[in-house]
Order: C-alpha cells, then structure tokens, then sequence
C-alpha cells in the first residue's frame, strides 16, 4: 500500500435512514427513534487508521449536505477510496455517489456496503459500472484487507477485474468481537446525535451480533446470523469509558440483536457500571421472552431508562405465521415488569405481513392501547431481500418493481386482503389512537421532570400531528 493514502466514508445525501444493515428504517418517519450515527463508518475508519490511511467520515443527510457539497469534499479531499454505506430503499440514489467520485477522479476506488448487497453483489455490480467493490460479509476486516491485500483473497466480497465481474468465498462470521477496534468517534460529529428526550448527545455502542430465532420479516440471517455473540463486559465499559471521559457523552444506547439473552452477562455488565461509577442513562433493545425481574432490577440500578421491544401484532395468530415465538402474555408480562421498576417501554409493533387483515390490524391496535407503552412505533412491513418474507412477498406478486424509494413508512406491500393504502390508513390511525389518547397525554405530562423534556415532548407531538394531516389521512 502507498503512503498517505486516504479514504471517504459516507452516508450519502440521500435521506436520513438507520444503516446498520438489519434496520433500514426512516428516522423521519418513526416516532420515538432518534437518528444513529453511522458506527458502521466508524468501525471501518478505526481499521483503516490502523493501516495509516487518513480517514474523513461525512454523514451528509444528517449534516444537511447536498450533493454540491460531496463534489466539493471530493475535490478538496481527493480521496483514494470512497466507502458508502446504503440502505435497500435508497440504494439506487445512494450508488450516484460512485459516479460522480470516478467523475472527480477514475482512480479513485470505490466500495459499497449493506444487506442488500449481500444477495445482489454481482447484479449490483454489473448494474453499476462505477462501483469497484461490493462487501456482502462482515464488513469491518474485509475493508482492511482490501487496502493491504490482493482483492482475489479477501473473502466476503465481489468486485470488478477488468470487464470480469468476481465473487469470493463467504467470509466466517466474527466469533471474537473484542477483536474490532474502538469505532473512530473522534471522525463523528457527536453532537448530530441526540437523545430524543433530552437533546443530549447519545453514543451507540454495538454489544453483540446474532439472533437464534427466525422471524420471517428480519435480516438478521443477512446482517448478523443466527448465531449470537457477544463483546466482554470489559470490552463494552472500555468503549464506554471512552465516551464518558474524552467525549463527555452520558447517554447510552446499547446495540444488540438480543441484549438481554444472557442474564448473567446483563447482571455482570450493570454492577460493573456501577462499581466504576459511571453515571449514565442508557437503553436497550430486547425481547419481551428474554425479560426477569432479576436483569430489570441491576438494568434499572446501572440506569437504564428504556427498552425497546418488538411485539409486531397483537393477534397470537399472525405472531405464530411470522415465527416471532412469543406470546400476547409474554409481552404483557415484560411492559408489566417494566412499570415496575419504572424503565419505559418502548414497543414496536408491525402491519402489512401477507396474512394481515383488517381484524387482525384492529387486534394490534386495540393490545397497543393495552399495553400502554409508554412509547410506541407502527411500521408497515417491507420486504429486506435475503429474508423469507421477501421470498415470499415476490412469489405471490405483494409488491411490483424496484424497492427503491419505498420504505416502513412509505410503503410498496400490500397483503392478500388488504392493499397499500388501506395499511397506510391502518398505520396513521394507529398512531393517532395511541398517542392522541387523553389519559396518555396526561401521562406523559405527569413524568417529565425537566423543562428541556417538556419542550422535546411537545415539539415531537406538534411534527407528529402535522405529519398526519400532511399525509391527508388524519380522519
């Protein structure tokens, strides 16, 4: 490898989205999620630094750039290599990016990576002439290896020889997570990056990868697989040290396929925290059969103050056919447990898989109320390629065309007896019934305790009305 050699990861300027691969949700159209930094970015600049590139990491959607302003970070960075992180419904516009860095300059290299490449590299590949590489593994040692090794030995990625296109072996999940690097924080502007509550900054830190089960609807078999993994507690509260100290970050959210699927790693994780005194507020995400008194008690010590569950339906039917393997009792039992030692909870429910009916969206909408969560989101179910329900969705003719431009909140599926409008309606209606009730705005009031999460609340609650009746389907 030359010396000085330098490397432009983005997110490009086309909308803000997760892209960590298994969640390719729209920030703007979720109600109570907050946008992420780009860790995957980060990850990757950690190893690159290693190997003495120079590294920039530009998230343009969440910086308001625009493509102007890509053409001129590329003309004042003159990058060697352009990373470009994409999404399944942005991954056309997101490849644009290709062609206008081989425009700047035709040596630059330029490497994509995201689910959607993991079943379409060499498609994406030939559909996309200015793309050199597409990561379809993991993707953090495969981008190391390609500025220090020749491109036909680097396993987990497809990329252009002359007019050939090539396809390496798979490359073996990550067994040792402590292996990754720190994530270079220090290349992320943190403070784009905010708690939803207190407009505070919020790290997100990865503690594990994998999930046993096999919802129909989730990448997890293409982001993660289905094996879980998970960081040392000790490689966890170094990271988080890290931003406690060199960048003064108090708020947590703690990424993980399953986070709370050993108890014994939860419990030791929390009185570690504790014992060095780090005063922080963290969430998590988990599932609502993965919950005991016992983890809540030291998650609620250690401070935690939200967890997030998917719940997906509130008929026990459409749970079985989607292979969440959880019950209605079960989900009724964590958000209980929660109450109880006064963690919100946040819950994530889903509508549009094929079997969906009018009665069994109304049983979602009507256990939502139930529940009464203290934060909820309704998406409508999109089809991520590589997952059984994208299989199936295509078979039986449930979308048309590219998904591209289509989203959870914009939708492109229909169900056997339900079409695309009528779950958008579904979907509006749901959110104005669980977050329009009386006795959950009198709720809310009642437990903020800080004027700066008053005025959040009622700022969100104001977008989130307007966004409603923008939709022209508030009534």
């Amino acid at each position: 490898m030359k010396k000085n050699m330098k490397a432009l990861l983005i997110n490009p300027p086309t909308g803000k989205y997760m892209r960590d691969d298994r969640c390719q949700a729209p920030v703007e159209s979720m109600t109570a999620q907050p946008a992420r930094a780009p860790m995957d970015l980060a990850y990757m600049a950690g190893m690159l630094e290693q190997e003495g590139l120079t590294c920039r990491i530009v998230d343009y959607p969440m910086e308001n750039l625009k493509w102007k302003d890509f053409e001129e970070h590329l003309n004042e960075f003159d990058p060697d290599y352009l990373i470009i992180s994409t999404t399944t419904p942005t991954l056309e516009y997101d490849l644009k990016s290709c062609a206008v860095a081989k425009h700047h300059n035709q040596k630059t290299v330029t490497i994509a990576k995201g689910a959607h490449i993991v079943e379409y590299s060499e498609v994406i590949l030939n559909d996309y002439p200015e793309l050199d590489i597409a990561i379809w593994g993991e993707y953090e040692f495969a981008v190391k290896e390609i500025v220090s090794k020749d491109w036909s030995e680097i396993k987990g990625i497809s990329y252009r020889l002359n007019d050939k296109i090539c396809r390496n072996q798979e490359r073996p999940r990550l067994e040792d997570l402590d292996k990754l690097p720190l994530p270079a924080r220090h290349l992320l502007n943190n403070k784009l990056y905010k708690a939803p509550d207190t407009g505070r900054p919020i790290a997100y830190i990865l503690t594990g990868r994998g999930c046993p089960y096999h919802c129909i609807y989730c990448a997890v078999s293409v982001a993660s697989g289905y094996k879980l993994f998970k960081r040392s507690v000790e490689s966890v509260i170094r990271e988080i040290e890290d931003c406690y100290y060199k960048f003064n970050i108090k708020d947590f959210f703690f990424r993980s396929d399953t986070f709370t699927w050993f108890e014994d790693w939860v419990i030791t994780f929390c009185r570690e925290i504790i014992n060095r005194k780090l005063k922080i507020r963290w969430g998590t995400n988990s599932r609502v059969d993965t919950i005991s008194e016992e983890r809540l008690f030291w998650m609620k010590k250690a401070g935690c103050y939200v967890i997030g569950f998917g719940i997906e339906s509130g008929n026990q039917e459409m749970l079985d056919k989607m292979k969440k393997k959880i019950t209605l009792e079960q989900a009724r039992n964590a958000v209980k447990l929660c109450k109880k030692y006064r963690i919100q909870s946040y819950l994530l429910f889903m509508f549009g898989l094929p079997w969906e009916t009018k009665e069994s969206a109304e049983d979602t909408i009507r256990f939502s109320k139930e529940l009464n969560g203290d934060f909820a989101d309704f998406n409508i179910a999109y089809p991520l390629p590589g997952t059984p329900f994208y299989k199936m969705a295509k078979e039986d003719r449930l979308f048309e065309g590219s998904l591209t431009g289509y989203d959870y909140g914009n939708p492109i599926i229909k169900t056997y007896s339900l079409s695309t409008d009528e779950l958008v309606k579904i979907r509006n209606r749901a959110i104005r019934e669980f977050y329009f009730r009386p006795s959950y705005i009198i709720k809310t009031i009642l437990r903020i305790r800080s004027p700066r999460i008053l005025i959040s609340y009622i700022g969100k609650g104001f977008n989130l009305f307007m966004k409603l009746i923008f939709d022209g389907r508030l009534h």
